[in-house]
């Protein structure tokens, strides 16, 4: 019996949507969980920070822990900013890059699921906005937090930890130590120079409030994030 031919077309399209398993989970081909977040991203003007800010270094610090001492994110959480912000980023970190530093990433856009869930921990206006009050700037993509590296990634010492709610965290916070005043001056007085503001209590902290063009406020659920 002879047998009916296939075209070309339809078995090309077969193996695009054909799953595979790895680890015990079914994936398909075409990208993993997290590109598949950042395709969906730029619908609503994110954009991944990794790929539009060269030479910047991630380190979201809430797939690891919180103020609620659990994760906020999964391991397939995405380093996202809105695509006006991630401009300014890029002339911060080139700026930076002359006196031999790098930004290293440690939050970025926050869904409102997990902002609350850090709310809820913390529960002190002075560190994380009210829900009653409305959202972080991080829900809308336009806040960053931050700190600075080395060219090569290598650490260097600033004010405190992230997240650590304690005179240090203060922006306005130097120390002793004339090596981390300088930085925190170098950090800031960048920031501000590619249209950031500082805000009072987190040194780390930036926000942009002239981003520009689809600002709004994105869930989890938008992108299809599972939560902690």
């Amino acid at each position: 019996m002879n047998r009916p031919s296939i075209s070309p077309a339809i078995l090309a399209l077969a193996v695009l949507t054909l799953p595979f398993v790895t680890g015990g989970q079914t994936r398909f081909f075409g990208g993993d969980q997290e590109s598949q977040i950042i395709r969906k991203a730029k619908r609503y003007n994110l954009v991944s920070v990794k790929k539009e800010v060269p030479g910047s270094f991630i380190d979201m610090r809430y797939k690891i822990t919180s103020a609620a001492n659990k994760p906020l994110y999964l391991k397939e959480m995405p380093c996202l900013v809105h695509r006006s912000t991630a401009q300014k980023l890029k002339k911060a970190n080139a700026i930076l890059g002359k006196s031999g530093y790098a930004i290293k990433v440690w939050d970025a856009w926050r869904p409102p699921e997990a902002h609350h869930a850090l709310w809820n921990a913390v529960r002190d206006p002075k560190y994380v906005v009210p829900p009653s009050k409305g959202l972080s700037w991080h829900c809308y993509g336009i806040s960053i937090d931050l700190t600075l590296v080395k060219s090569d990634g290598t650490p260097v010492a600033m004010p405190s930890k992230f997240d650590e709610f304690s005179d240090r965290a203060a922006s306005d916070y130097r120390g002793g130590d004339p090596g981390i005043a300088e930085r925190v001056n170098l950090l800031q007085q960048t920031m501000r120079s590619v249209g950031f503001r500082v805000i009072e209590s987190e040194w780390w902290h930036f926000d942009d409030m002239a981003a520009q063009g689809g600002i709004r406020n994105i869930t989890a659920a938008d992108l299809g994030i599972r939560m902690p």
